[in-house]
């Protein structure tokens, strides 16, 4: 069996999460919960809020807050076009980052040419791959118009092992009164989400990064001053607050709350595996094959990811040779990561173009032993001899 190092892509379903949905659909609650005029839409709406607040108590929000999507991409877009949309009449302006998903950062820049919104990305710091914090706050203090203004900042990379001064930013935007998106998808992975405290405006995250069901993502929107208020970029229905609608996903509803309860409970032991995980992979590679690098160093709080290039090996032709006893990517996935196209992350840290192009990354999980760690470097390196 192939060893699974593509975590940041995605994670396998938790027993306990799928416990939860099989619970759910034996329960028979398969009706539409917007039809909760009778009594079985009513057993599928008291489902979804249930599972509501049982997110909202787990991030310190409130039920109300909270907003189901279809996955974390569509959350992002609904944010960034709702913001947009709300401002057409007045002019807006967003910064967004160099790195950011790209969900976020094709969803800005799809805006840059509409006439009511100027978008302008913000670099990150080549060394570490994180914002740059004297830029960001440059152009925040440059607003004569005093346009809105919406900061798109990740909290940790999905490419590379880089977290975000999250505390600074919110800070930053606190003091020139903008507003702050958080994609949070790989900081929940890592580090708990208190709506409350964070100060952002809006929170994505995604459960099935931390062992749940695919194809639903989270959208917090807590209560701050000024709160960010969104108009919907989609019409057809009045579901989710009138921010998206169509009938929600209530099975996958249901298997978030459970995803989140046991990660919450496990994240700790997690991290300890995934800092193991890496030591693992990274000593491996560095005595088995010359010309090993790292794009970037490790950091403390984002273990799990690694990604490296090596002297004069195509990263492409790599990936693909070992692709049927390794899982890895050259990138996201949404980039088509296993193709030729250079990600933009690599991009943004200013490495030259033959490394640029050649960069992968391993992310592990609870699949993965240390004896995965170790023997898929020796994979890797077995290939890149070749």
């Amino acid at each position: 069996m192939a060893i699974y190092i593509d975590h940041c892509g995605t994670t396998p379903l938790a027993r306990e999460v799928r416990d939860a949905m099989v619970a759910f659909m034996d329960g028979g609650a398969f009706a539409n919960p917007a039809a909760h005029h009778h009594v079985a839409g009513r057993a599928a709406f008291e489902a979804v809020e249930t599972a509501r607040a049982s997110i909202a108590s787990q991030l310190n929000a409130k039920p109300e807050w909270i907003h189901f999507s279809g996955g974390a991409s569509e959350a992002n877009n609904i944010v960034i076009h709702g913001f947009a949309k709300r401002f057409r009449h007045h002019g807006c302006r967003i910064l967004v980052g160099a790195t950011e998903h790209k969900s976020v950062l094709d969803a800005a820049l799809d805006l840059k040419d509409s006439g009511y919104c100027s978008v302008e990305v913000i670099p990150v710091q080549k060394a570490d791959a994180l914002i740059d914090m004297t830029a960001l706050a440059a152009r925040l203090a440059d607003n004569p118009k005093n346009l809105a203004t919406l900061v798109a900042v990740m909290w940790s990379n999905n490419e590379v092992p880089a977290r975000n001064p999250v505390e600074q930013i919110a800070a930053l935007c606190v003091k020139y009164n903008a507003f702050w998106h958080c994609d949070a998808v790989q900081g929940l992975v890592r580090e708990k989400i208190d709506a409350r405290s964070l100060g952002a405006s809006s929170i994505v995250f995604a459960p099935h990064k931390i062992y749940g069901p695919k194809g639903i993502g989270v959208l917090v929107i807590p209560e701050r001053t000024p709160m960010l208020r969104l108009e919907a970029p989609f019409q057809g229905g009045e579901q989710e607050r009138r921010l998206r609608p169509g009938t929600v996903n209530t099975l996958a509803i249901v298997g978030t709350a459970a995803a989140l309860s046991v990660h919450e409970r496990r994240r700790d032991e997690l991290l300890a595996h995934l800092r193991a995980c890496d030591e693992a992979f990274i000593n491996t590679m560095a005595i088995r094959v010359p010309g090993f690098h790292l794009t970037i160093p490790r950091c403390a709080k984002c273990p799990g990811i690694v990604n490296f290039y090596i002297h004069n090996v195509d990263a492409q032709s790599l990936v693909h040779e070992v692709s049927e006893k390794v899982c890895a990517n050259r990138g996201a996935s949404c980039s088509g990561a296993g193709g030729e196209k250079i990600r933009h992350v690599p991009g943004a840290l200013g490495l030259p173009v033959e490394v640029a192009a050649n960069v992968v990354r391993v992310s592990f999980g609870f699949v993965n032993s240390l004896e995965d760690a170790r023997m898929a470097a020796e994979i890797f390196a077995a290939a890149a001899i070749r």
